[in-house]
């Protein structure tokens, strides 16, 4: 019987053995076999760079309403490079960097021009609403006195302060300066028409009699502007022709809307205007003052 149990003790260590040993042979062979590949880890597309390209990091940002602190958060808070050792500057050549405001508007190659002809979503038409009329107000304006971005928008000193990038498009118009001028001071901008009305620029404004240094050349209490509404996307220049904002002469004037070619103006508003209409000094035009005889 003795004899009988220590076979079967054998038996078992011997099965038992097989066993193990067929198990770490098993699992050495698992740990021998070829790892799967891991992913490519990269931060950016490879199409970052290229304008053309979805993933352009201009586009990128704009996905991100413009949170340039993503940015910052690899590149440094001064865009030189940061923990990636690529600077933003490389490109972002202009003041401020990156944060400049013709990166995300205006002329990106030219940082004088930091009103559209690109818009934010990167329109260059001028029937886009978020370029309209920008250029021809800020940049070729001949027929007036020089238009600031604060005429129609709260200018930040900084692309992260209150009231810019926190909010989304359309952007905020607010109007001030030469806008709210005269009797103008509430100017309306109507989005869904894309036009602005009641303001001093576009002739809503008011010239009383009875506080006037030349009264002699009222036919009326006043002399009142035509207060244009131009629609904001519409610059084939017909809206800018003279006599859109207020008649040849203006209404309660001597000779009122009497002379459509503007041709008599100049005897009273010299250095302005010339014999043939044509305005020969933009500082005195559309500027606030009524400038008459020379003063």
């Amino acid at each position: 019987m003795k004899v009988l149990d220590k076979k079967m003790k054998y038996n078992f260590i011997i099965i038992s053995s097989v066993l193990l040993l067929s198990f770490l042979i098993s699992s050495c062979s698992k740990l021998n076999e070829p790892l799967p590949a891991s992913p490519d880890i990269t931060t950016h597309k490879t199409g970052i760079l290229d304008q053309g390209s979805p993933d352009f990091h201009g586009k990128l940002v704009r996905e991100n309403n413009w949170d340039l602190a993503l940015c910052q958060s690899c590149h440094a808070a001064d865009y030189s490079g940061g923990i990636t050792g690529a600077s933003c500057l490389t490109c972002h050549t202009q003041t401020n960097g990156p944060e400049a405001c013709n990166t995300c508007h205006g002329d990106f190659q030219d940082s004088t021009r930091i009103a559209p002809p690109e818009d934010t979503h990167k329109n260059i038409t001028t029937d886009s609403v978020g370029v309209g009329a920008h250029v021809s107000h800020l940049y070729e304006n001949e027929l007036g006195h020089q238009i600031e971005c604060s005429t129609c928008h709260i200018v930040p000193d900084k692309y992260s302060d209150p009231g810019h990038i926190d909010t989304g498009l359309p952007a905020e118009i607010t109007f001030g300066n030469l806008a709210v001028h005269n009797i103008a001071v509430n100017p309306v901008y109507n989005y869904p028409a894309a036009t602005c009305s009641e303001v001093y620029c576009h002739g809503d404004w008011a010239f009383l009699k009875d506080s006037s240094d030349y009264q002699f050349i009222y036919v009326d209490s006043m002399i009142v502007g035509n207060a244009f509404s131009p629609i904001w996307n519409k610059v084939d220049g017909t809206q800018a022709l003279c006599g859109t904002c207020h008649d040849l002469p203006p209404q309660g004037h001597q000779n009122a809307g009497g002379d459509p070619n503007a041709t008599t103006c100049s005897g009273c508003h010299i250095d302005i205007v010339d014999a043939n209409g044509n305005i020969i000094d933009q500082t005195k035009h559309i500027n606030g003052e009524k400038n008459v005889f020379g003063n």
